[in-house]
């Protein structure tokens, strides 16, 4: 007898070495599969709005603003996601990599507790399959992938189903299980609107099937605690559920049942008929009452979501990533259905085998395309995230690079109108600090000369960018000619076989300037200016950039330069009001200003350029900062230069 005591738990805790193995093998392989491609190919419109939300242009957004950021643009979401995110960029930074690794990291942490509860209500034989198949979905793993909030909200349903079920079916439990019951219900709340699919399933399932005690009571009364905490947050709950329901997508009911059911068995409908087949069997030869249970709590979810479909038409085949949060219990059916057979092990391999199979057909581009919202058309984009590599320290605030990509999409402002940022500008100004634009390969003729002109007026320093190689653009060599008309090559930032960066300057500008900036009292700034005095010519070149914290703070000042001989004597001058061509789509930003001031008939001496910005109302001028000299004063001098007898 003690010898079979012995044998028992020497049994046991090699089983639980191996499981653990096992278990770690299938995290890591999940892990694997999430993390591949995070950083190869660019964001899609969501992660913008993802990214925008936490301030990724002014970094990072407090709490405040996330939720006002929220409420104006996008107000069906919570923030629980956006404040994990914006305090984890302040960690890891703002790259699509960094940022992507959260939902990584959440997938990975629910396929862990998936594991405990699979293990917990059914068994342990149960829970790694159950993994297992998770692991393997392909339209799952996607969401891996994604800078969105839905790995997040699978982890938390998970666990809270876990607490609930600990709670309800009188597992030994502590003081903090409830704590963690509360919290969870509480930020599923907070994560996102659709976490109230969960508690459907859940609290109709406790109302109708649990045992009614004083457990089944406080059950209850935690449900209602962490529900409280939403409080503060009601308000923007509703006006996010009614943005919702304005939503009218044409698509039936039947369709988005359809289109989920044909996700969960990764694309391949005939798993269907197996997996039928096989809890059908296992469910005749026992009754398993856990089992039941989840049946009654997945139908019961996926019913909901139905029925919000056929009374609002809020889903699309694109909008199937809602259906995620009631995922988690068929994946459980399904494992215990295949495990539950004779021969076990063989069925469920060869199952999961073919499952792996589909998962990876479906996992395509060219077909997962059609039930989530990215779009073939991201394929097209330039390789944004290599720029940004390849660029990282190597550019000048002033730069402005321009470059090819086979979709203007990439240049598209987003819904936030008011900031007005786009994909390239998450990757350029967000990360390298600099400005720039895309232009498509097909331009030609009028319309691209007139594209490649606006930019050069408006932008001296230019980093154009280009494939030297089998995808070279087909109007390089006319953007080039353009371009070598007014401005000169300096240096080759990047020079690889796909990728070349090369840097050019107006040809008023020596290659080796640096930005002078100066900044005046009233939160107008010259970004750069750069003068140049040609004898031969009788002219000083003067090109001069200027920024303002609003559009309206331009129209009352007038620029004024200003020629003063030794003895402060104005003897040439030269005036342009401020807002003089201001881009209003730009309001912080004016274009770069080229003229030239003649010194024609001057008498041989020295002189100095003078620079001086005034109202124009009160003819009061205004006190500035020289940033490179660290002079200040009203009257700020630009260039010394003499004149030759």
């Amino acid at each position: 007898m003690v010898k079979s005591k012995w044998q028992s738990s020497l049994n046991n805790t090699i089983g639980n070495r191996a499981g653990l193995m096992l278990m770690t093998l299938v995290l890591l392989l999940a892990f694997a599969l999430g993390a591949n491609s995070l950083n190869a190919d660019v964001i899609w419109i969501d992660e913008l709005h993802s990214v925008l939300n936490m301030g990724v242009f002014n970094p990072p957004y407090s709490p405040f603003q996330i939720v006002e950021s929220l409420r104006q643009y996008v107000s069906d979401h919570v923030p629980l996601y956006f404040f994990l995110g914006a305090f984890w960029a302040q960690i890891a930074g703002w790259s699509q990599f960094a940022l992507r690794l959260l939902s990584c990291f959440f997938g990975v942490l629910m396929l862990a507790w998936l594991y405990r509860f699979a293990a917990d209500a059914v068994n342990r034989r149960t829970a790694v399959t159950a993994v297992l198949l998770m692991s393997t979905t392909a339209f799952v793993v996607l969401h891996f992938h994604e800078l969105r909030m839905y790995t997040m909200l699978m982890c938390l349903g998970i666990v809270h189903s876990w607490l609930y079920w600990r709670l309800a079916h009188n597992f030994r439990i502590t003081r903090l299980t409830w704590i963690l019951f509360i919290l969870t219900t509480s930020l599923l709340f907070y994560t996102h609107n659709f976490s109230t699919v969960l508690f459907a399933g859940v609290g109709i399932h406790h109302l109708l099937f649990v045992k009614k005690s004083r457990r089944w009571l406080h059950i209850i009364i935690g449900w209602v605690l962490g529900a409280v905490l939403l409080l503060p947050y009601v308000p923007f709950v509703l006006e996010g559920f009614s943005h919702h329901f304005s939503h009218n997508f044409p698509t039936s009911t039947l369709k988005v049942a359809g289109a989920f059911a044909h996700l969960m068995v990764n694309g391949f409908d005939f798993l269907w008929l197996l997996l039928m087949l096989s809890f059908g069997y296992a469910l005749w030869r026992r009754r398993n009452a856990a089992v039941l249970r989840l049946m009654c709590i997945a139908l019961i979810m996926a019913a909901v979501l139905l029925a919000a479909q056929w009374q609002f038409k809020f889903f699309r085949i694109t909008r199937i990533r809602y259906f995620l949060i009631s995922w988690f219990p068929f994946v459980i059916l399904f494992a215990w259905g295949l495990t539950s057979v004779p021969h076990w092990r063989l069925v469920t391999a060869l199952f999961l085998l073919l499952w792996g199979i589909a998962g990876y057909q479906l996992g395509q581009p060219t077909k997962i395309v059609n039930y989530s919202l990215t779009n073939s058309v991201y394929l097209s984009y330039p390789p944004l995230h290599e720029y940004v590599y390849l660029l990282k320290d190597k550019v000048r605030s002033t730069d402005y690079l321009v470059g090819y990509t086979g979709s203007r999409r990439v240049n598209r402002k987003t819904m936030y109108a008011v900031y007005g940022w786009s994909t390239a500008a998450y990757y350029l100004e967000g990360q390298l600090g600099i400005d720039g634009k895309f232009i498509e390969k097909s331009y030609k003729g009028a319309e691209f000369e007139k594209t490649m002109k606006t930019i050069m007026d408006n932008h001296p320093y230019l980093l154009f960018a280009y494939d030297p190689g089998e995808d070279r653009p087909p109007n390089l060599d006319a953007a080039l000619d353009i371009i070598h008309k007014d401005f000169i090559p300096c240096d080759v930032l990047v020079n690889e076989p796909d990728l070349l960066v090369q840097r050019y300057v107006n040809q008023v500008v020596d290659c080796d300037h640096q930005p002078a900036p100066i900044a005046y009292d009233n939160g107008i700034k010259v970004i750069d200016r750069f003068v140049r005095y040609v004898p031969e010519s009788e002219v000083l070149q003067i090109l001069t950039g200027w920024e303002a914290a609003a559009g309206d703070w331009l129209d009352p000042y007038t620029v004024s330069l200003q020629i003063i001989t030794s003895d402060w004597r104005n003897v040439r001058q030269i005036d342009r009001r401020l807002y003089d061509n201001w881009l209003p789509w730009d309001a912080l930003l004016l274009p770069w200003n080229v003229l030239e001031l003649s010194t024609e008939g001057l008498p041989p001496g020295d002189y100095q350029l003078m620079l001086i910005l005034y109202n124009r109302d009160s003819g009061e001028k205004m006190s500035g900062l020289d940033l490179t000299s660290g002079e200040a004063g009203n009257i700020l001098p630009l260039l010394s230069f003499t004149i030759e007898s």
